[in-house]
């Protein structure tokens, strides 16, 4: 299961694949994210909850970069199985992007 997940990430991590994922799911297959305006951030952040550090890491995130104003941070995360709370990870992870 987690060689799927590795392989899975490394072909999203083109931005060619990644923008059209983004465009099939988002925007009913009509080019609006340019592969050019995608920019890399780090899947990994840190935060502090009661003293301790805690890490998350997530799949593969990209900037969508339109005249030099990030306006949007997409994110992906692959999941061979459900996992219903697999939303508020995502909520966390947002969270902490933009905090």
């Amino acid at each position: 299961m987690q060689e799927k997940d590795i392989t899975q990430k490394m072909l999203e991590q083109f931005n060619d694949v990644f923008s059209d994922i983004v465009n099939v799911l988002l925007f009913d297959c009509k080019d609006v994210v340019d592969e050019n305006s995608l920019i890399d951030t780090p899947t990994k952040s840190m935060m502090k909850i009661d003293g301790k550090v805690h890490s998350q890491d997530r799949d593969v995130a990209k900037y969508w970069q339109n005249s030099r104003i990030n306006i949007a941070l997409f994110g992906f995360e692959n999941q061979t199985v459900p996992d219903k709370l697999m939303p508020l990870r995502v909520i966390s992870y947002d969270g902490i992007e933009y905090g």
